[in-house]
């Protein structure tokens, strides 16, 4: 086969996420040339879910074999997604199973490790980290690897989250860094700078990399066994790594100046605003907003709730009731409508996470109110049957929550927003972002990949042998500005959504139950 005509040394980039894996292959100057993906869902054991680490190893080889006769690599960057991470015994051989950060083994075992450790409000105080479900706290996952695999953990001699474990499988060195180790970890101390005390408590610090990289460090060359494998040349350069969601932000660090919140939106949406302060509010403890260190190792003030989860649940019920669910543009007299009324609401949460943890889902229409269980069993309000003042009653319900959001995470006056991920062509959706943010830049980006190109960056400042900032110039992020749509009501209207959020449900059924997707 012979190879396209293209720069030499192009990148590689594994971008790890929870169920696809993608490679995907970048010129010197930043354009996409060619990716694949598989998915690899985690697999369910007696009482854990883990990751299937040795199949996605596997397939990345293979997938660096079949692009390296397309493409001449010079260089492989790895961004991933947080929570997970991987105990190698002496050999380097993978000690004990790699835990699902959706593992939870119960009420018993969080309520031992907030005596052991701190109750969550303490921890999220001192280490800036939220408590998150299941084992999405790095540190619970160690503690519960030490409790259900003594032997296991006994033997380990090493722990790297994801991206550095695939560093150490493609080079054979160890290193760790701090996007990884501040993302929610419980495991940092932002204030000073060092290992939390829950880290010191578990009494794991030996088992950590002692050198502390930065992401765009050179982690070493991929080994001879690989590149007899895969065909890559010896030199061949694998960076540090880096985790996924700063990765993300990393294009915008580089490009701009002053401060910005970046939006990034999926089932899971999280904002994202750069800062300098390490602050957080007694009324923010609770909720899912922390710190986490940014590429450049600065601190992060981050929000995450589930907006495209409670999305897509919605969305089927109601293309169950229409038999379709086509998106509707934005009908501003459809929206000053329901504006009008006040009188159409969808609540949170359908998990108790994020912005709203102690609020129950709820629908609200003049005179009647109702659990989600009670409309998931049948008993549907009236407006459900008309498909698109639902989805914009709904959509209105994503656009408050999702204010509140980017407010928490620091969101004033004059900074400009960027979206970027699912959301961002939703016209609705963008459309009253904007009308609540009416003195802020709304802005689309066309940014497609976000992880991977700002993996894509890293791996160009190691060939380069520059600093990730110097790439400024190198490359251009296009937006499109959203305008508001002026919408009379809209605040009133926020106003009465927080009211009711602070109102108990009284008299409504709690109905059966209802699946929703794996967060």
């Amino acid at each position: 086969m012979t190879r396209p005509t293209v720069p030499e040394a192009c990148i590689a980039v594994f971008d790890v996420g929870k169920t696809n894996k993608k490679l995907l292959i970048y010129d010197r100057n930043f354009s996409l040339l060619d990716s694949t993906y598989a998915q690899f869902e985690e697999f369910q054991t007696s009482c854990e879910l883990h990751e299937r680490i040795q199949e996605t190893g596997q397939w990345l080889i293979e997938a660096l074999a079949h692009m390296n006769a397309r493409y001449p690599i010079g260089a492989v960057s790895v961004s991933a997604h947080g929570g997970a991470f991987v105990c190698l015994d002496g050999e380097g051989e993978i000690a004990m199973p790699v835990l699902s950060y959706n593992s939870d083994p119960g009420e018993d075992f969080h309520s031992r490790f907030a005596r052991e450790y701190g109750d969550p409000e303490q921890l999220q105080r001192v280490t800036c980290s939220p408590s998150m479900p299941g084992l999405g706290n790095m540190a619970k996952g160690i503690a519960y690897a030490m409790q259900a695999y003594p032997g296991e953990f006994g033997r380990t001699r090493s722990i790297l989250p994801l991206p550095q474990y695939y560093g150490f499988l493609l080079t054979g060195r160890k290193t760790i860094e701090h996007t990884c180790l501040c993302n929610h970890t419980c495991l940092w101390d932002f204030r000073a700078q060092d290992w939390s005390f829950v880290a010191k408590r578990l009494g794991i610090l030996d088992r950590f990399p002692r050198r502390l990289s930065r992401p765009w460090d050179v982690l070493g060359r991929i080994t001879p066994a690989l590149a007899s494998a895969t065909g890559l040349r010896t030199d061949t350069i694998v960076t540090v790594g880096v985790h996924d969601s700063n990765a993300a932000l990393l294009p915008y660090l580089v490009s701009r100046s002053g401060s910005f919140m970046l939006l990034s939106t999926g089932s899971v949406c999280v904002a994202m605003h750069p800062t300098t302060e390490v602050f957080l509010r007694p009324d923010e403890l609770g909720k899912v907003i922390f710190y986490n260190g940014s590429v450049f190792g600065d601190p992060v003030k981050t929000t995450i709730f589930l907006a495209g989860l409670e999305f897509d649940v919605y969305m089927e019920m109601l293309a169950g009731l229409k038999g379709s669910a086509e998106h509707p543009a934005f009908d501003r007299d459809l929206c000053a409508d329901i504006l009008k009324g006040q009188g159409e609401f969808i609540l949170p949460a359908l998990v108790p996470f994020g912005m709203f943890p102690e609020s129950t889902a709820r629908i609200i229409e003049p005179g009647r109110s109702r659990s989600f269980m009670e409309v998931a069993g049948g008993s549907i309000p009236e407006f459900f049957n008309d498909f698109e003042r639902a989805y914009t009653v709904l959509t209105l319900s994503l656009a408050i929550h999702t204010q509140v959001a980017l407010e928490r995470a620091g969101l004033e006056k004059g900074m400009p927003l960027f979206i970027e991920g699912g959301f961002s062509r939703n016209e609705v959706y963008t459309s009253l972002v904007a009308s609540l943010n009416p003195d802020n830049e709304v802005f689309l980006t066309s940014l497609e990949e976000a992880s991977a190109f700002g993996a894509a960056l890293l791996a160009e400042s190691a060939l380069a042998g520059t600093h990730p900032r110097d790439l400024r110039e190198r490359f251009t992020i296009e937006t499109l500005r959203v305008a508001s749509a002026g919408l009379d009501g809209l605040e009133a209207y926020a106003q009465a959504f927080m009211h009711l959020l602070e109102t108990p449900p009284q008299g409504e059924s709690t109905g059966g139950d209802v699946s929703l997707p794996t967060v």
